[in-house]
């Protein structure tokens, strides 16, 4: 039997005072917290998604575009959509996807299911080899 830990904050954050029940409350759109130019991206932050790598990535992405806005002394753009997707693995070479928006519809998350194919599987390959090309040089 796998168990995975239930993900809260590091303690460091809980000592700051940040946190709320483990996390650290931010705005969904933005990812501020209740403290002005202070942002909170990844499993910290209780945002309204899930605690996945995607996630997070568009969540840092959102963080600097408004951190590069405001060194501008530009408008702030709301550029944290909530949207991700899911690989799925099925075996023999077929993979699923679900894409994901958590955000657009006042009435909760909307989701678009695909068919495990081949192709999601090379899908799948590019979506995991241009990460590691644009994070690490790979």
């Amino acid at each position: 039997f796998l168990g995975v830990p239930a993900i809260r904050a590091p303690k460091m954050l809980e000592e700051s005072g940040l946190t709320e029940n483990g996390y650290v409350p931010v705005s969904p759109k933005t990812l501020e917290t209740r403290y002005p130019d202070v942002y909170a991206v990844g499993d910290c932050a209780k945002q309204g998604t899930p605690k996945a790598g995607v996630f997070a990535e568009g969540a840092a992405r959102a963080v600097a575009t408004s951190l590069i806005a405001r060194l501008r002394n530009e408008p702030i753009p709301v550029t944290h959509k909530g949207t991700g997707s899911c690989y799925i693995e099925f075996g023999a070479g077929r993979i699923g996807r679900v894409d994901v928006d958590f955000f657009s519809d006042p009435d909760g998350p909307t989701g678009t299911y695909y068919e495990p194919s081949v192709a999601l599987r090379i899908d799948k390959e590019h979506f995991g080899s241009s990460r590691r090309a644009r994070w690490f040089g790979l």
